[in-house]
């Protein structure tokens, strides 16, 4: 029976992975079996349990394994028009290669159903000096107003040196009326920079975020979309710097399409848990398993992805004998900000809030130019959690920075919202690593941390493959000293 039930497994993932049109990792199948067929010994008091556990999970979780799942979802990516977007094929094949691995563990999978509203492009089009100009890459911004089906042609402005476009002063001389704007992104934020810009008279913005890598697009996200009155998109530094040239030049003309809709989608989360644990006190592991629809999403957010998978996988054969309920989950459609987590959390009784203990995530965990960033809110069950990842890194001589669990924005914070604490890390992403830094972390200051965020270039190639070897073991670590004590981060919850 046995021997059926792994040739079961094993031709299930086999199919999986050839419907991805990708390689099976060398010796997946067995060393989930493999990890099915052991048991935990007996540990001398609770902390020696946890110590155990802990390190036993960390010898397991190792960055090579890790590597073979982003092996597999970068060949799925490849497969499926070069992404794993929340709404594209990709991300549901993402979805059938963990579920498999899930299964040939030993665990059973839920999915949850996650309705949630979609912004459709039919196209964003953006041509820079009329008919015999050139085209140039632009990105509606999410849940932005569109322009006629016949788009806008109009003149471009922009505000004088010095100027952000942030308050109705910079407009003054301006022959904002009538044009599109052009504005680099600055720290009021984009919403009000379309709002002063709209109420100089501008018919659309264009944005870009000035970054050491001028080529790279960012699409911008209308969080509230009432604040937003007129087309607004976003081109690259690059381009953008060319056309505030063109604006204080020649008067160029630019002809910009905007095209989108809001549709009604689901998307799924991925559940398992562990057979034995005390349900009273459960210990959950989550990471986004979506990419942006313009990208394989390695760094953001696959490596993280396969971290909890391997995490599940060497827990498998030890889901009975753990003391607290260990929960994972691959969480859907976070690059729509967050939705398979808030639907997820806002869907949890009081009781069932009350009986998760902790809750540990991570983003962009092997930078291409890494950074260490541990999250720690300063007090209370975060702070607990915090100390666990540090004690991790003092005791192997990493070094690491502590920031705000605010500082990235990810599925922990709707968790964090009612209260249930919450840890983890990330690598580092948008932000220029300063020569401090660079001195802690290696890499290059006057870089970012990932100059792939959100860019075709987030691929295996140029994840940091010594980042993720610290880092995986880590996140296996703190996950197995939690599933024997959660003591710690229950007292300094206590109100």
């Amino acid at each position: 029976m046995r021997s059926v039930t792994v040739f079961h497994r094993l031709a299930g993932l086999v199919g999986v992975l050839l419907l991805a049109g990708v390689a099976v990792p060398p010796g997946v199948a067995a060393r989930a079996e493999a990890a099915g067929a052991t048991r935990s010994a007996a540990g001398a008091g609770r902390h020696a349990a946890a110590g155990s556990l802990a390190d036993t999970l960390a010898a397991a979780v190792t960055g090579a394994e890790v590597h073979r799942h982003l092996t597999a979802f970068q060949g799925i990516a490849d497969f499926s028009g070069g992404d794993r977007g929340y709404n594209r094929v990709g991300f549901t094949r993402s979805a059938w290669y963990v579920t498999t691995l899930l299964r040939a563990a030993g665990y059973q999978v839920v999915e949850q159903t996650v309705p949630y509203t979609d912004f459709d492009i039919s196209v964003e089009r953006l041509r820079v000096g009329g008919a015999g100009g050139r085209d140039v890459r632009v990105l509606a911004t999410r849940f932005g107003p569109t322009t006629p089906a016949e788009g806008i042609e109009a003149p471009v402005a922009t505000p004088p040196v010095g100027r952000t476009g942030c308050e109705p002063a910079d407009y003054d001389g301006v022959a904002a009326a009538g044009a599109v704007v052009v504005l680099a992104r600055a720290a009021c934020g984009y919403a009000r920079q379309q709002q002063v810009a709209a109420g100089a008279g501008a018919r659309g913005v264009l944005l870009y975020y000035a970054t050491p890598s001028p080529e790279n697009i960012y699409r911008f996200h209308a969080f509230d979309p009432a604040a937003f009155t007129i087309p607004t998109a976003s081109v690259s530094q690059r381009d953008g710097e060319e056309l505030v040239r063109a604006a204080r030049g020649d008067g160029t003309r630019v002809h910009l399409t905007l095209r989108a809709q809001s549709v009604a989608r689901t998307t799924v989360n991925l559940i398992a848990e562990t057979a034995g644990g005390d349900p009273e006190n459960v210990v959950l592991l989550g990471a986004h398993l979506d990419s942006v629809p313009e990208t394989p999403g390695i760094n953001d957010n696959a490596v993280m992805s396969a971290a909890v998978l391997q995490v599940a996988i060497a827990l498998g054969g030890r889901q009975h004998a753990v003391t607290n309920k260990v929960r994972f989950v691959w969480w859907g459609a976070e690059e729509m900000i967050n939705v398979g987590s808030g639907h997820y959390v806002a869907n949890l009784s009081a009781g069932e809030r009350q009986r998760i203990a902790a809750v540990l995530n991570g983003e962009l965990i092997a930078s291409p130019n890494p950074g260490r960033f541990v999250w720690d809110p300063g007090t209370g069950g975060g702070h607990v959690l915090a100390n666990l990842f540090g004690e991790y890194f003092d005791g192997r001589g990493l070094p690491y920075e502590r920031t705000a669990p605010g500082s990235v924005g990810s599925d922990h914070l709707a968790f964090e919202a009612v209260g249930i604490p919450t840890g983890g890390l990330d690598g580092g992403n948008l932000a220029v690593k300063t020569p401090q830094q660079q001195a802690r972390f290696g890499g290059q200051a006057g870089q970012m941390f990932d100059h792939c965020y959100h860019q075709t270039c987030d691929r295996i190639e140029t994840i940091n493959r010594a980042a993720l070897d610290a880092n995986v073991p880590a996140v296996a670590w703190v996950l197995g000293r939690l599933a024997v004590d959660v003591s710690a981060v229950r007292a300094a919850t206590a109100p």
